[in-house]
């Protein structure tokens, strides 16, 4: 949620009307934003596996985040691909400066992506599937899908505005997500407290 406010601001920033095309701005923006995906899908990971495994997850995930992070603060930008990209509207914009990356850099990104998108979308699905009182895994699955849907958008239909859109439903479909299932797992505990406690006193 922290990565996604400072991602959301930096979207703001970069307004022509206020920053524009700034290459520091959207350094910070691509290695924060990239491995967004990938850390929602070891959250998911971690309500639906073991925590060991969840463990190795996180690590795999967190070595490809330091690999983004290494390459993509010594790898100089292409300037002009920056400048050129926020001539256009500020959604294609964003996904058009992605080129000014090497895919030395991206590669990274895509990798996390993949990994983690289908452990976000995938596992919140099987888990709902496997027990439909986890209603929140809909909402964790929304939240997966809506940024995808945004993107799609974008590339098929040419409208910038949609990606915010389906962004803001995204991080708000997560959020309520992750919220409910915390709410979900107190419960359960507080149950199963309650039930050892009354066989104690039996």
């Amino acid at each position: 949620m922290l990565f996604y406010t400072i991602t959301a601001f930096i979207e703001f920033l970069m307004n022509p009307e206020i920053l524009g095309s700034n290459v520091i701005a959207f350094k910070v923006y691509y290695i924060l934003a990239s491995p967004l995906v990938g850390l929602l899908g070891a959250g998911v990971l971690y309500l639906l596996a073991s925590k060991r495994k969840a463990d190795i997850f996180l690590t795999i995930i967190g070595i490809l985040c330091l690999g983004l992070l290494v390459t993509g603060i010594i790898t100089p930008l292409d300037d002009d691909v920056i400048v050129e990209a926020f001539k256009m509207p500020l959604g294609k914009a964003f996904h058009t400066a992605v080129d000014a990356y090497p895919m030395t850099v991206r590669l990274w990104a895509i990798i996390i992506n993949i990994i983690g998108g289908f452990t976000l979308i995938l596992g919140a699905l099987w888990s709902f599937i496997k027990d439909r009182r986890r209603i929140y895994n809909l909402s964790l699955f929304l939240g997966g899908v809506m940024p995808m849907i945004g993107g799609s958008a974008l590339a098929f239909f040419g409208e910038p505005s949609l990606f915010f859109i389906f962004e803001l439903g995204g991080v708000v479909s997560l959020f309520l997500g992750f919220h409910y299932s915390n709410e979900f797992i107190k419960t359960r505990e507080s149950t199963i407290a309650e039930i050892l406690e009354k066989r104690g006193k039996e």
